[in-house]
């Protein structure tokens, strides 16, 4: 630096001399060098000569402007011709008025756009001026630039609609610009972006037509809204006008880019979130037919930003882009954010708006678009002590000029800066502290000032909308899996069958939705199940009209837990989420009236089989019935959709069933094991097949191998032909399978049944027959177990239970049927033997675990002990059981 203002000297002519004496001395130069740099470009410009307007305070202020902004010293000594306008203005103080660009004949579209540049640059090197001098209050500074982007809007409305005018001709709407966030608040940023919404007031009509004809009125102003963003954004020689934000509109990038006030009226009603609230609180027409459209829009925008009651529905909205916002930050790592950082710009804009948007329908006195009147309302109607406000007030001002004083450098919408660098300490200076340590002390304690009455506020404790939680928060919470969880709620969150306004409601849950994933007793399959839940209207419908019920929530969780149970029913059937919540229909067992009752009212069997079974499982979910009224229910319905299928076609030949089925006893997943008598050989097979083919079209198993023969066996047998095989031919295995005989529909319920007693019963239990069944359970174990993880075939498993109640009536010579009532009696005849119902229904228990949910849940750790103590109990069940086979032998 030196050895450059020694340089200056020696080439510097004596008038200008002075100024290399004021860049040395002067206390009031955030950076010497850049102001030494400007002051020589400038002096070459001028030829080295000093015009008398340059002569005094002006070109020390100007030079004191080179220092603090980059951009500025770049536009000035670009355009010297300028200085003398700029000499003439900067210690004015202007009115609202005095911001106008005035319209020049046959200008072309480059001569405009640069000269709204220029008219822009000149009037931001004004307003910087009045700022660094001391010259202006905050509330003027910010209130003049945005008077000025008014002003390049205004313009550019002009130029553009005659030039679409000679185009298209004029059409029949008015049409308006809205100024949204800060520019609608008039506390515009030296570098903000700027919001704009693009407005008419009718689709209905069209142009009066020019030279390219005629246009509907929706793509003129298309047309035309995109053409003045043009105007405002395109790059030139004199560089970008402004950087124009359209997202802020209905649907944001995806919506239109201009709407007409019906099309809002509709967006605002039915289809905006809750963010779009704050958004609105500020939009404020600038330009355009303000008094007939800007008017319609206000009162539209009024009536969508505030409720008539308080409405404390937008403090989580708060929280959640407050957090949202905290999750940004975070990836900045060591830099401060002055906007978004804790105690930040922003937490003061979320105070004011959100008492604003809460208690703003009742109490219209405190709206306001402004942030510091707002928080003067605030004060004045008592939302606010003398101390808060002034608290933030202060903060607020000092924050915003410090991102002014940050931003003037280049003319860059920045607002974070390394603490450390070489920005920190020029910062520091033009915010008049005398060191970087000194401004740092300084800033932190007004951002902690401003966070801790954000959290007095806004008590935001550990909650996160969904949004913003890490892979480290859900390990945390103890998610077995938490990468798979953090990708669930990303594709959640992007779903594209919710609307916008759907996945903030759901980010919104956050910590609850996360709570309720990790008490479900599957959270991988309900990830998967919620997803395809989401991907129907009356799924999404469903979710979000019980979003705020947590009990009713904690079902369908539950529910969408199971492996393919309850999704496979809803895909089937969407309209079951409507009634499978009542209480009364919960309360009620399944009968086969009520299923009756239902089929009458809903006319559709699946239907009707698909919410009876959602019932069964939500009442067995809720402790209105046990395992064994479970299954029960399942069968019952079984039976209702036979019975009505049955009763449909008419047949002449009678039905009955084997397996769990004819125990009643029907787990999730349960085939049906189906028997077809006649009287006399049967020519209607083609009826039996369509029965079992309309069984298997809602979604059952339907097994007939258990005839005579099996497959190879005819499908309809007459009742002497199954006399004759059960004395002649059955093997001992089927004598277990017809322990389980029900007799469902016909006419030959009588005979059929005696026929069974005398092949179940004929013979006594012998020790040769015990031998026999022990070798089956042995191959079944071999066979069919599949190792620690079966519960059904494996040592100790459901089959040994049920391979102990198949035995016990063979011994007693009673046909009991159900496994639950066989064991209960065995349990009631002999003392040691009464904890085998106990263990049945714990193993069934694991049993339907593991079909609901594709796995072992509440009994995953306690299943091999389980399983170990059924095996005992069998095993001593047999030595029992053997003694008395062989006396009876």
């Amino acid at each position: 630096m030196r050895f450059l203002m020694d340089k200056c000297r020696t080439i510097f002519e004596p008038e200008w001399q002075k100024t290399l004496d004021f860049i040395e001395n002067s206390e009031k130069l955030p950076n010497r060098r850049r102001a030494l740099i400007y002051t020589e470009k400038l002096r070459e410009k001028l030829s080295c000569q000093m015009p008398d307007f340059l002569k005094g305070d002006f070109l020390y202020h100007l030079i004191i402007l080179f220092s603090y902004s980059q951009f500025l010293g770049d536009f000035l000594t670009k355009h010297v011709e300028l200085l003398e306008d700029l000499k003439n203005i900067y210690k004015k103080r202007f009115l609202p008025s005095d911001f106008s660009i005035p319209e020049v004949e046959n200008e072309t579209e480059k001569e405009f756009m640069n000269r709204i540049r220029i008219y822009k640059n000149l009037q931001m090197a004004r307003v910087v001026l009045r700022d660094i001098l001391n010259f202006a209050k905050f509330s003027e500074l910010v209130r003049d630039v945005t008077l000025i982007h008014d002003a390049v809007i205004k313009a550019s409305l002009r130029f553009s609609e005659k030039v679409m005018e000679k185009r298209y001709g004029k059409p029949s709407s008015g049409f308006i610009v809205v100024d949204m966030g800060k520019a609608g608040g008039f506390e515009l940023n030296y570098a903000s972006d700027i919001d704009l919404l693009f407005i008419y007031e009718t689709r209905y009509g069209e142009t009066s037509g020019g030279s390219y004809g005629k246009l509907q009125n929706h793509d003129y102003f298309t047309i035309l809204s995109n053409y003045i963003t043009d105007l405002l954004t395109k790059k030139t020689e004199e560089g970008t006008g402004m950087v124009v934000d359209l997202r802020l509109r209905p649907n944001g990038t995806m919506g239109p880019v201009c709407n007409d006030i019906e099309a809002l009226e509709q967006y605002y009603t039915a289809v905006a979130r809750p963010w779009e609230r704050f958004a609105l609180l500020k939009a404020r027409p600038s330009a355009g037919d303000l008094k007939k459209t800007g008017i319609e829009f206000v009162k539209l925008a009024r009536a969508f930003v505030f409720r008539k009651y308080i409405d404390l529905t937008l403090i989580e909205e708060v929280l959640r882009l407050k957090e949202r916002i905290k999750s940004k930050v975070i990836k900045k790592g060591k830099k401060i954010d002055l906007k978004l950082g804790e105690g930040g710009i922003r937490e003061i804009e979320f105070i004011v708006q959100a008492f604003q948007l809460i208690y703003g329908g009742k109490y219209p006195q405190i709206r306001s678009k402004n942030t510091l009147v707002a928080l003067k309302r605030l004060l004045k109607w008592g939302f606010l002590t003398e101390k808060e406000y002034l608290d933030l007030k202060d903060s607020y001002i000092f924050l915003r000029r410090a991102e002014h004083m940050l931003q003037i450098t280049n003319f860059r919408q920045t607002q974070t800066f390394h603490p450390e660098g070489e920005e920190a300490e020029e910062l520091a200076k033009k915010m008049g502290f005398e060191n970087r340590e000194s401004f740092l002390e300084e800033l932190t304690s007004v951002m902690k000032t401003v966070n801790n009455y954000f959290n007095k506020f806004f008590p935001t404790g550990d909650r996160k909308p969904l949004s913003v939680v890490t892979v480290e928060d859900l390990q945390k919470m103890k998610f077995r899996e938490p990468e798979e969880v953090k990708r669930f709620i990303d594709v959640l969150l992007n779903l594209k069958s919710l609307s916008i306004e759907e996945i903030n409601r759901l980010d919104v849950m956050g910590d609850r939705f996360l709570e309720l994933l990790f008490e479900a007793p599957d959270s991988k399959n309900m990830m998967k199940n919620l997803i395809s839940f989401f991907e129907k209207e009356e799924g999404r419908v469903f979710f979000f009209s019980i979003v705020s019920e947590i009990h009713a929530l904690k079902l369908l969780f539950f529910l969408l837990s199971t492996k393919e149970f309850f999704i496979k029913r809803f895909r089937e059937t969407p309209e079951i989420v409507d009634f499978m919540l009542d209480p009364d229909y919960i309360e009620n067992p399944v009968s086969l009236e009520g299923l009756r009752k239902d089929y009458e009212e809903f006319k559709n069997l699946l239907f009707v089989k698909n919410l009876s079974e959602i019932r069964a499982l939500l009442r067995l979910r809720l402790r209105r019935t046990e395992i064994e009224e479970f299954f029960k229910e399942l069968t019952t319905i079984a039976d209702f959709v036979i019975e009505t299928i049955y009763g449909k076609l008419k047949p002449g030949f009678s039905l009955a069933s084997l397996g769990k089925h004819g125990s009643r006893e029907m787990n999730v997943g349960s085939d049906i094991d189906l028997l077809f008598f006649s009287e006399k050989p049967s020519n209607e097979t083609e009826k039996a097949l369509k029965l079992i083919k309309e069984l298997e079209s809602l979604g059952y198993e339907v097994d007939t191998r258990l005839r005579p023969f099996g497959e190879k066996g005819e499908l309809i047998f007459t009742l002497n032909y199954f006399r004759e095989y059960t004395e002649k031919t059955a093997r001992v295995w089927e004598r277990l399978a017809f322990t389980r005989f029900r007799f469902l529909l016909g006419n030959l319920k009588e005979e059929t049944e005696k026929v069974v007693e005398e092949f179940l019963f004929g013979k006594p239990l012998s020790k040769e027959t015990v031998e026999e069944i022990l070798k089956m359970r042995e191959t079944l174990e071999r066979e069919l177990g599949k190792g620690k993880n079966d519960v059904k075939y494996s040592t100790g498993g459901v089959v040994d239970l049920e391979f102990i109640g198949y035995i016990y009536q063979l011994f007693i010579r009673k046909r009991i049927g159900s496994t639950f009532e066989a064991l209960n009696l065995l349990g009631k005849s002999e003392e040691k033997f009464k904890k085998c119902v106990e263990l049945y229904r714990e193993i069934r228990w694991a049993e339907t675990e593991k079909r609901l949910f594709g796995g072992l849940i509440n009994y995953s750790g306690r299943i091999e002990s389980l399983k170990r103590e059924i095996r005992e109990l069998y095993q001593e069940f047999i030595q029992w059981i053997e003694k008395r086979a062989s006396a009876n032998t």
